[in-house]
Parts: C-alpha cells; sequence; structure tokens
C-alpha cells in the first residue's frame, strides 16, 4: 500500500507541532515544578508519543501498528483528561 505524500506531510506536521508543544509545556514545568504543570505535560506527552510511535510507518511496511479507531480515541481521551485534571487543579 504506498503511502501518498499528502499523508507524510500531514503526519510529520502534527509530529513537529506536537513536539512544539509538548516542548513548551515541559519547560514550564522545569521552571515552575508544581503538580499542574505535570499533569498538563503528561497530557502532551502522550499527544506526543502516540504521534511518534506511527512514524516509522511511513519508512517501512513492515512497521505497521493496528489500532482501532476506538483505540486512537481512548488514547487521546486520556491524555485530554490528563490535560483538563492539570487546568481544573487549583
Amino acid at each position: 500500500m504506498p503511502i501518498e505524500i499528502l499523508d507524510v506531510v500531514v503526519r510529520v506536521g502534527i509530529v513537529l507541532a506536537t513536539s512544539f508543544l509538548f516542548g513548551i509545556v515541559f519547560m514550564a514545568y522545569l521552571r515552575v515544578r508544581n503538580r499542574k504543570m505535570l499533569l498538563i505535560s503528561i497530557g502532551f506527552g502522550i499527544f506526543f508519543v502516540h504521534a511518534l510511535i506511527y512514524i516509522p510507518e511511513l519508512i517501512t511496511e513492515e512497521w505497521h501498528l493496528i489500532l482501532a479507531e476506538n483505540e486512537h480515541l481512548l488514547i487521546h481521551l486520556v491524555a485530554l483528561i490528563f490535560i483538563t485534571a492539570g487546568i481544573l487543579k487549583d
């Protein structure tokens, strides 16, 4: 199954965007060191790792993780719960 150039651009763009956001939030956590920023950075870290896991799928055909749509939604829900808990903390 050939992967289109648009798919590559979108996935790399998502990884760059989530890495940029995770970097900003994690640097803020390192500066402040409170539980609120820890929860928010865990949520963005989950998004970042989830995006990174699917990059090798673009390079080789053998690396193909098959997750159902519900499992993707569950990963996103867990990340959003951490971010929401961090925002609502205090």
